[in-house]
């Protein structure tokens, strides 16, 4: 089967590679899970996302809610890498690799998927045999910036956030890192101030809000 676009692998053989690393760095210990490459996922190369459905009674009379597991991988971003450089193919494998983390954290450690100590743990581990490179920022800052209309950035550490869409309140948001105030210095593509800051984009993992400390 052929990829979405030259030089990306295709669903089925991004299935064959989530088989092969499951069994090497995780011992088959992941449930099944859809990957996708999505046309909407700007913000971050890939996307770990676990959807709870409705409640749903069984024979017992127990309530269950199901749950759907999806890894999206960013087609925009890896297309644009495709475009520019050679090495797309392991950017790609290591960001797999990176959302296959966050499920081990949420299926096997039930745990919220973070990119604390167990993520660096895990990380390490499956880095040391030279055939990943996985690392916590993701490196497309170049390709994520190109479709970035708003950003925010964080007054303590100066990380900063890139949207689309207007989804993140300062009133209620703080960074992810330090937990610092977070100010809009983009919108619409008209930065706020000339001189924004020059700062690395986190690789966004879950379905819920990783990269944000809520504030309420």
């Amino acid at each position: 089967m052929t990829g979405p676009s030259p030089g990306l692998p295709s669903v089925e053989r991004l299935q064959a590679l989530w088989r092969e690393l499951n069994g090497r760095y995780f011992r088959g210990a992941l449930p099944p899970v859809e990957i996708i490459w999505s046309r909407r996922l700007t913000a971050s190369a890939g996307m770990f996302v676990s959807h709870v459905g409705p409640r749903a009674k069984t024979q017992l009379g127990t309530d269950t809610r199901p749950e759907r597991r999806l890894i999206r991988l960013s087609l925009p971003l890896l297309q644009r890498l495709s475009e520019r450089s050679h090495y797309v193919e392991q950017e790609t494998l290591s960001t797999l690799a990176h959302e296959m983390i966050h499920q081990w954290q949420f299926d096997v450690l039930k745990r919220r998927p973070n990119h604390g100590p167990d993520f660096l743990m895990k990380m390490t581990e499956m880095n040391r045999g030279g055939f990943l490179g996985i690392t916590i920022y993701h490196s497309l800052a170049k390709e994520a910036q190109a479709f970035a209309k708003y950003v925010w950035q964080c007054q303590r550490c100066g990380r900063a956030y890139e949207r689309q869409k207007r989804t993140i309140r300062p009133s209620r948001h703080r960074c992810g890192a330090c937990c610092g105030t977070l100010r809009e210095v983009l919108a619409q593509g008209k930065s706020h101030r000339s001189n924004v800051k020059s700062v690395r984009t986190e690789n966004r993992a879950a379905g819920q809000t990783i990269q944000m400390e809520l504030d309420f």
